[in-house]
């Protein structure tokens, strides 16, 4: 365990140092390319009304125009880091691909559909429609599917455990089970990315319960990913101290939502998982109450 730690704080330093580094330039290029938030009044889509309430909530006559692709700093340093210091098992490999991929996936949200069409009044009713929302979750669906696929062909995953009492084989149909599980984890990430701090600050305390978690129970092959991303997120927590000098959006939430769940379901510890993350879960069905009641209960 205490080689383990030692080795996890090195990576630790590493990471922190280059986030250091790297963040006052990506802030930079931000507000060069012009990638700021630009949240506008905007009509309900499924009902009656605007977000009038949600951009007092947001205070966007001072906010508006802060960068909202800061979690850039998370999808490009983490998996960088890894890849070049890390000893690679077959399941890291698939972690570091979804990680990437869900990162992407979270950077076109934000830099097309947030950013892209800010200004289109039009497109952004739609965007707050139950149907758009669930088309996204079903492309992301099909991406986690993906993902847990490609872990079960590397022979790692054939069963999961729950409290060391029930073992479930690995199936198709459990496959397609967790990959819903699964967006849904990432989703209620997403969600949690709002007022300054808040999903750094959650995130890091979720990060360091998993680091304890795994030293105690053993799996210390998932530490040196958890050091680097605690690294990366104490400085976007700096960054994040309101005002916010930015947001993380898509980029940062997206990937960190799918490393606790991708974990989770190695180790064993879905339970703990939802436990240790259960923050983000009253956020998302908050949200998800708010949305079938506008859709179908007007």
């Amino acid at each position: 365990m205490l080689e383990a730690l030692k080795t996890g704080l090195s990576y630790f330093f590493i990471s922190t140092v280059a986030s250091i580094i790297f963040a006052p330039i990506m802030i930079s290029v931000l507000y060069k390319l012009n990638q700021v938030s630009g949240i506008k009044k905007t009509k309900l889509a499924e009902g009656k009304g605007t977000n009038a309430l949600f951009l007092r909530i947001m205070n966007t006559q001072k906010t508006n125009g802060t960068p909202n692709m800061g979690g850039i700093l998370i999808w490009i340093l983490v998996p960088l880091i890894t890849y070049f210091l890390v000893d690679l098992t077959a399941e890291l490999r698939v972690l570091l691909l979804g990680f990437i991929l869900f990162g992407f996936w979270g950077f076109v949200d934000v830099a097309i559909f947030t950013n892209g069409f800010k200004n289109n009044e039009k497109f952004r009713a739609i965007q707050e429609t139950f149907w758009w929302r669930f088309g996204k979750l079903v492309v992301a669906i099909i991406l986690n599917f993906f993902i847990i696929q490609l872990l079960y062909n590397t022979g790692e995953f054939e069963s999961i455990s729950l409290l060391n009492t029930y073992t479930i084989s690995v199936t198709p149909f459990l496959i397609l089970v967790l990959s819903t599980l699964g967006q849904f984890a990432i989703y209620s990430a997403e969600l949690t990315d709002g007022l300054d701090g808040l999903m750094v600050g959650i995130f890091t305390i979720i990060n360091v319960a998993y680091i304890v978690l795994l030293l105690i129970q053993g799996h210390y092959i998932y530490i040196p990913f958890l050091m680097i991303i605690l690294g990366v997120l104490i400085v976007d927590l700096y960054f994040n101290i309101p005002p916010a000098r930015f947001w993380n959006g898509g980029p940062g939430a997206m990937p960190l939502g799918f490393t606790f769940f991708f974990i989770a379901l190695l180790t064993n510890n879905l339970i703990p998982f939802f436990f240790i993350t259960g923050i983000t879960w009253a956020i998302m069905i908050s949200s998800m109450i708010q949305l079938v009641s506008m859709k179908f209960f007007n």
